[in-house]
């Protein structure tokens, strides 16, 4: 048994050698990430759209395959940036979520993003267009209202923002996943009043809100949690080994396709929409269509408040291409169905996840699609673009929503011609 004068110098060495060891490697770490300056990188909360891109220095950095790089003024970066010496521009915001931000498609200084190839398509037809890239992840069509609120109450005093000629919301599918997600909850939470049905700021966006309030009013565990947070967004040592495994997660310049993962099933019988929801999510079907025709109203009033907001420019509606509507006949009407794998966060991660096949989706994403499109076009200051069936195959997608790199190309090509098609008339 040590003695206790060796428990006290173990005690002591302990104190001094830890803190020096810790020290050394930070101070190690810090010149191994030299080359590649270290970012906080990921969301960050903001008070009007719920979160956004966290772009604290991410400008400065040229090349990094595993981020978004932000211009100057925080939104994600095209390839083109406004000169504020550059008096005549023809400005064009983008909005939209991470389709049309451009996730999978990073590459260096974003040039592979669908914005970046938009704006590059925009810029080949007429040279004085500039692209700001609103779009970010997650943000459905309250949130793309929001920003182009802040957009229009921040450009008159900023020489670096391009008044505006042209808004575009290229989309969609965020839309439609908080439909899904309306359908998914058979019980009293669906009405849950704070987060107004998830078609505004997503509940968990207000529970980390309630986190960091509790936290900054004293509670302890709150408190301990953001301690031990900010440690680790902290540390040179830590953040290298998140590099590693981010590395090895994910090569670089791609995107995981981890959404589609695939089980099988045979012999399944093809069912009609009304069996689909009647059967897969256990809802009467005038459920369904009241709970649709509320979460189209609520589409639509963002939308036509987004286009009303700046009476003198035009305002264009894009639904995208996804998967879903992709789908060939071949993979709607064979003997093996697929079922939809990875989509429990897209759908607010219930406890027991939705279980769907693809075809069985490919009913119901028909169906919003269509009844949106005939509420839409009754808008006349909103221009409608439907290019839910513009893409050749499924092969087109790295998931369920995000292009690939020749995807993004095709369509940003065609988007462009028929934008200045559309404006010209």
């Amino acid at each position: 048994m040590r003695s206790k004068s060796e428990i006290i110098k173990f005690i002591v060495y302990t104190s001094i050698f830890i803190p020096i060891i810790i020290g050394i490697s930070e101070i190690t770490f810090l010149f191994i990430n030299k080359s590649n300056a270290k970012f906080t990188n990921g969301t960050k909360y903001d008070s009007l759209t719920g979160w956004r891109e966290n772009c604290n220095n991410k400008y400065s950095n040229p090349g990094n395959y595993n981020f978004l790089i932000c211009d100057r003024n925080g939104f994600i970066k095209t390839t083109f940036e406004h000169d504020n010496k550059l008096k005549d521009t023809f400005g064009v915001l983008l909005l939209g979520n991470s389709v049309a931000m451009g996730e999978g498609l990073y590459g260096f200084d974003n040039k592979k993003t669908f914005a970046s190839q938009l704006e590059k398509n925009l810029r080949n037809i007429n040279p004085k267009v500039d692209l700001i890239n609103a779009a970010y992840s997650g943000f459905n069509t309250w949130q793309e209202h929001v920003e182009t609120f802040r957009y229009l109450n921040s450009e008159p005093f900023n020489d670096y923002l391009p008044p505006l000629d042209l808004i575009v919301s290229f989309g969609g599918i965020q839309d439609f996943w908080n439909f899904i997600r309306l359908l998914s909850k058979n019980d009293e939470k669906r009405n849950e009043y704070s987060f107004a049905n998830g078609m505004m700021i997503d509940k968990n966006n207000i529970e980390y809100v309630n986190f960091l309030t509790s936290s900054s009013l004293g509670n302890i565990r709150s408190g301990f949690i953001t301690f031990l947070n900010s440690i680790r967004k902290s540390s040179y040592f830590l953040s290298y080994l998140d590099n590693l495994l981010l590395i090895n997660k994910v090569k670089p310049g791609t995107y995981e396709k981890k959404q589609l993962t695939i089980n099988v099933e045979t012999n399944k019988k093809s069912k009609n929409l009304r069996e689909v929801v009647e059967q897969r999510l256990n809802l009467d079907f005038e459920e369904y269509e009241k709970i649709k025709s509320y979460s189209i109203k609520s589409t639509l009033r963002n939308i036509s408040s987004t286009a009303n907001l700046d009476l003198d420019n035009k305002y264009i509606y894009v639904y995208a291409p996804n998967y879903f509507s992709s789908l060939s006949k071949k993979q709607l009407n064979g003997e093996n169905y697929k079922y939809l794998i990875g989509i429990k966060h897209l759908v607010g991660n219930p406890i027991f996840p939705l279980k769907i096949l693809e075809r069985e989706m490919y009913l119901i994403e028909k169906d919003y699609r269509e009844t949106l499109a005939k509420e839409i076009e009754k808008n006349k200051k909103i221009i409608y673009i439907d290019y839910s069936l513009e893409a050749e195959s499924s092969s087109w997608f790295l998931d369920y929503s995000h292009f690939t790199e020749f995807a993004a190309s095709k369509i940003s090509s065609k988007l462009a011609e028929d934008i200045f098609e559309m404006i010209n008339r």
